[in-house]
């Protein structure tokens, strides 16, 4: 008899820690799906979230989104400058043909990579843009010609911008680049030893 409830009273434990056991599994399980779930709809939400040309967002002011309204570019508030100077030349002291003849949108960041791997150290507009950390961003770069061409589209929502010639990022042969005077919008070729002003972008 005393066997039999030694035995019972044996299982009843085992039974009892089981059952505790799984409950904790269960609760433990529960909370991690509710966490993963939270997180998953945070996610989903910042992905639905749209923009506006002209807002204040990663770093610059937006003036270029593509159609879903939730990536495009922005520049920075100001034009750059070198002691105080806004007049920056495109090359580095030598004509060279870099080959940054693209001038698509989506093309300004390699063009300007290109350009600076090409130049080398300097104080010139694409070395300026790619040295750039504004707000917690360093992934600033010179425009290319269409690029700068949005800019010039939306100058009204961009604080600052003077009505005279601006660097792209597109050349144009060994001795000129494209840059866009924001009077009219024209955009020309000009000697990469001109010193024009210069605004830097970055893509979100």
């Amino acid at each position: 008899m005393r066997t039999i409830i030694k035995t019972s009273l044996a299982f009843f434990f085992i039974v009892a820690i089981t059952t505790s056991c799984t409950k904790e599994s269960m609760e433990t399980a529960a909370t991690q799906q509710s966490a993963n779930q939270s997180a998953s709809q945070t996610a989903n939400d910042a992905a639905l979230v749209t923009h506006s040309i002209g807002e204040k967002f990663g770093g610059g002011i937006i003036f270029y989104l593509d159609a879903t309204k939730q990536h495009g570019m922005v520049v920075t508030a100001s034009d750059l400058s070198v002691s105080g100077n806004t007049q920056i030349q495109w090359y580095n002291g030598t004509f060279k043909l870099i080959g940054t003849t693209s001038t698509d949108i989506g093309r300004g960041l390699q063009n300007t990579n290109n350009i600076v791997n090409a130049q080398g150290n300097g104080t010139y507009a694409a070395k300026l843009c790619k040295d750039l950390v504004l707000n917690g961003f360093s992934d600033w770069y010179l425009p290319s010609k269409a690029e700068l061409n949005q800019l010039f589209k939306h100058k009204g929502k961009v604080p600052g911008l003077s009505a005279t010639n601006y660097w792209s990022s597109t050349e144009h042969s060994k001795r000129t680049a494209w840059d866009q005077e924001f009077g009219g919008g024209f955009q020309f070729t000009d000697e990469k030893s001109f010193t024009l002003r210069v605004r830097a972008v970055r893509s979100f």
